[in-house]
């Protein structure tokens, strides 16, 4: 009976509640709680569904959303799953939420118990996977406050580290240690230093992802692993295809490049290190099954002594000409600002043209909400340390 009085009086003031502030009447949300002692929550991280925490049995957490095999709860940056046959739907309850004051995140190190406390008693409320990252809210002297389902929660703080964000790497033209002198430039670098970089990498656990990948994880509708980085090459030179794609093959690595498609050959040509020599279509169909082409505009790829960056000052017409034909050539969904120069009408040019997100050449890492057309990259200057490079990876 009491429980019967709980959920009328929660629907009466729902009902008149938005009556009352002039919107139209919703349908009651939903809470879900465990069947049994618990109830696993599920995510997509990067392609796959993972486990990714557990809720506990004697609280309630808020539905987000719904289809006809899940409950959807908000789950730190994205909705997490909980399978319909392992959830019942419990009594409404108004949650209590703290204000978001630090707006950072941390990763879990192993699996991170969150903890409500009532009347000075802590309660476990459920779990955290290891490698799972997470935002938080505030923060004390031991524990991270951080919402969970729709109720605010607490979680130790020596379970967590850092999230360092993801690394975007930015390459351009690679050659032999005997041929790096050359064309010795601060966009050359030798291939001694790439392949340590890449071996790095590859023993340290590291995944490479796609730039769709990269957008999901920005729009907050999947996780990425703890160690991700996306590895780009600027311009679309042949060096590419004869130094980085055996490697990166080799160690299962993804890639992008953004290409200059105006200078695209229509046949291989042969490889010159006292120059610049690019891709051929032949050679990007070789390579389509590691790595993704995109743009780095047509023929755009120019800048004028006085005005900058051509996709600054050229006629609108000609510049979105110039982002379509890119575009179209090589089927890109990405952008990468030639000299990392862009401003705010380039930027409504780039959308109009159809890509989804941008690259510029500021220095950082990406964050779950950042600008989607001003994502930031690292870039790898020549004979850097090894030190260094990791430096690039958690800033």
């Amino acid at each position: 009976m009491r429980y019967r009085f709980v959920w009328l009086a929660f629907f009466l003031f729902l009902l008149f509640g938005w009556e009352k502030s002039g919107q139209a009447a919703t349908t009651v949300p939903l809470f879900i709680q465990s069947k049994g002692a618990s109830a696993p929550v599920y995510a997509y991280v990067a392609n796959e569904v993972q486990r990714v925490g557990t809720m506990y049995s004697g609280r309630v957490f808020e539905v987000v959303d719904e289809n006809e095999h899940y409950f959807f709860i908000q789950y730190g940056f994205v909705k997490g799953m909980v399978k319909k046959d392992e959830a019942k739907l419990g009594r409404p309850y108004a949650f209590t939420r703290g204000p978001d004051r630090l707006r950072k995140s941390v990763i879990t190190t192993r699996e991170a118990q969150v903890y409500s406390f009532q009347n000075g008693k802590k309660q476990a409320i459920g779990s955290i996977q290891p490698g799972v990252r997470y935002p938080i809210k505030a923060e004390t002297a031991l524990f991270y406050l951080i919402e969970f389902g729709g109720q605010d929660g607490y979680i130790y703080k020596h379970v967590t580290e850092k999230d360092h964000g993801v690394p975007v790497l930015l390459y351009h033209h690679i050659l032999d240690d005997s041929d790096e002198p050359l064309f010795r430039s601060t966009t050359t670098i030798p291939f001694s230093q790439f392949f340590n970089e890449m071996t790095y990498l590859k023993e340290n656990g590291y995944t490479a992802i796609t730039p769709d990948l990269l957008l999901a994880y920005v729009r907050k509708e999947r996780l990425l692993p703890p160690k991700s980085v996306l590895i780009t090459f600027d311009d679309g030179l042949k060096s590419t295809y004869i130094y980085a794609y055996p490697l990166l093959k080799q160690y299962g690595f993804r890639a992008t490049v953004f290409m200059i498609t105006g200078r695209m050959r229509p046949s291989p040509q042969p490889f010159d290190p006292t120059g610049l020599q690019f891709l051929s279509k032949q050679e990007i169909a070789q390579m389509r099954d590691i790595i993704a082409f995109e743009s780095h505009t047509n023929h755009f790829h120019l800048s004028d002594k006085k005005y900058g960056s051509y996709l600054l000052f050229k006629p609108y017409e000609e510049v979105m000409a110039d982002l379509l034909a890119s575009k179209e050539k090589i089927g890109a969904t990405a952008i990468a600002y030639p000299f990392g120069a862009y401003n705010e009408r380039v930027v409504d040019m780039v959308q109009q043209a159809g890509f989804t997100m941008a690259f510029t050449t500021k220095k950082g890492t990406v964050y779950p909400g950042d600008p989607v057309f001003e994502l930031k990259r690292q870039w790898v200057y020549p004979r850097i340390s090894l030190r260094q490079f990791e430096r690039l990876l958690r800033p």
